[in-house]
């Protein structure tokens, strides 16, 4: 995040088409964590651990699959190692089938003919019997390369069975559902094959976009008890979205070369709109691609990786976003009611002073109405800082800002759906700093020359979003990850118009 505007066009990089990734922890700063003992995350599942505790012990499975399962639905080969999860893939494949052969005529006017080949699980020490793509046979090494991937010469899906491999990491830090939704995501593009989207002179952003929609709506299905063989949690939920940003593409890369796969706020927002919206939405895409973020550093950011330093002089993080979100909503919007609030940094509960704390300080800032002061938790906002970056702080700091708005406004919202609307409104702040027209792929100057966004902070956004969520959509404090993140995404899509319609 940079306090100057200076937009460059944007130009072609190098890419890496499986790679990128999201430090996603579940620690809150120590001294200030007594504010609201009950406000830690945990892990979506009991028995997952945090990235930053490498697991050893036996990896979680989501619900126990329900209905008739496949045996033969995944080439397991003959030498496979037993892994937890297997029994669940076998339930995905058989679902990811049938949900297919159901859709697929409705969609596209014609039956679905499954997979020619088959669903391989490559692994150390597996002969060299899966086929390869434009080769004579597919290695460990290969597979590794790419976590998982579809081949259309052949008709067939491979997936990293490696135990040390990105996709068992993923299992055992979260649930096997990352795996589900990594093969949802490939079995979309043997869709592709079928419609012949892959004869098409299209960016490979957009059918991996297309391929990430399918992948929700599959995980919507399993979510809402409609799959036949598998059941997913709201933890496997969040898991899906995890596995979306794990794969997004590293900051500083053009989406639209080939070989793409979009920023993390990319993927995750049409993971959701096929979640939300269905198959039907997701096949319109192809045609009609949503709206992406840009993804190059540019001007100083190319300097400092987009960061801006923490500190509060005039050039510094916590200098310029309160002069900034001020101008905003004080200024711009000229609100009714609406004060210009300052920030006062806190190290301990000890130091806060306010009657009426709206928001948990614990997860990084809260504000206190009757002083207009937003307390900032400093120990947590260097631990956010430092882990996930700059506009985790910003992220924070723009949801107290919006309860001040709401506040003066009259919002008589409480609970998750006053935080919702402040992940909104949040949204449509960040929307009038953000460099792009959300016409594809032309960017432009935001609408103010103070502050912008960098390349990669929407990612920070919904890290920190998936760091400090509700665990389960039935806690109804500040809404689950999935909830924020639609909420705070319409905000950026749509602008803050759409966020005070819900008033």
């Amino acid at each position: 995040m940079q306090r100057s505007l200076l937009l460059a066009l944007v130009t072609a990089g190098a890419l890496s088409a499986c790679a990128g990734s999201v430090d996603v922890t579940t620690e809150r700063a120590e001294p200030i964590r007594s504010i609201d003992d009950d406000a830690s995350v945990s892990a979506p599942d009991p028995e997952a651990v945090p990235l930053e505790e490498p697991s050893t012990t036996t990896t979680p499975t989501p619900t126990p699959p329900t209905g008739d399962i496949d045996p033969t639905a995944i080439n397991f080969g003959p030498d496979k190692p037993a892994r937890a999860y297997d029994d669940f893939l076998l339930a995905v494949v058989t679902d990811l089938e049938l949900w297919w052969t159901e859709i697929y005529p409705t969609i596209y006017g014609e039956s679905f003919t499954p997979l020619e080949g088959d669903i391989y699980a490559a692994y150390p020490g597996r002969p060299d019997d899966i086929p390869g793509c434009g080769a004579p046979s597919t290695t460990y090494d290969d597979v590794q390369q790419y976590v998982a991937f579809y081949c259309g010469v052949g008709d067939f899906i491979v997936y990293d069975d490696g135990e040390d491999g990105l996709l068992a990491e993923l299992a055992r830090e979260y649930s096997a559902a990352t795996i589900g939704t990594v093969l949802a995501h490939e079995y979309a593009h043997a869709i592709h094959l079928r419609i012949g989207a892959l004869d098409r002179a299209l960016p490979t952003i957009t059918t991996e976009q297309q391929a990430d929609c399918w992948a929700g709506a599959w995980t919507g299905r399993a979510a809402r008890g409609e799959a036949s063989t598998v059941r997913f949690s709201d933890g496997d939920v969040r898991a899906g979205l995890i596995a979306m940003t794990k794969v997004s593409d590293p900051i500083g890369i053009d989406q639209f070369d080939e070989g793409g796969h979009g920023t993390g706020f990319d993927r995750v927002g049409a993971f959701q709109v096929g979640f939300n919206d269905g198959p039907q939405r997701c096949s319109e895409l192809l045609d009609d691609p949503l709206p992406l973020m840009p993804n190059q550093l540019t001007g100083r950011d190319a300097d400092t990786g987009g960061n801006a330093a923490f500190g509060y002089g005039t050039n510094d993080l916590i200098g310029f976003l309160p002069e900034d979100l001020n101008r905003y909503w004080h200024d711009e919007l000229d609100i009714a009611g609406f004060d210009r609030l300052s920030v006062v940094a806190v190290t301990s509960t000890d130091e806060v002073a306010c009657a009426d704390l709206r928001g948990d300080l614990s997860t990084g800032a809260a504000l206190c109405a009757s002083t207009n002061e937003v307390y900032l938790n400093e120990p947590a906002a260097l631990e956010m800082y430092g882990s996930l970056g700059d506009f985790a702080v910003g992220y924070v700091l723009g949801t107290a800002w919006s309860e001040a708005a709401q506040t003066a406004l009259g919002s008589d919202l409480g609970g998750e759906a006053r935080a919702l609307l402040n992940d909104c409104l949040t949204g449509g702040w960040v929307k009038t700093i953000t460099p792009v027209n959300f016409a594809l792929p032309q960017p432009r100057l935001a609408t103010r020359d103070t502050v912008r966004i960098s390349a990669g902070d929407l990612d920070e956004a919904i890290q920190t979003v998936l760091r400090l969520g509700d665990t389960s959509a039935d806690d109804d404090v500040i809404g689950n990850a999935f909830e924020k993140i639609d909420s705070f995404r319409s905000g950026v899509i749509d602008g803050t118009d759409a966020c005070l319609d819900q008033l």
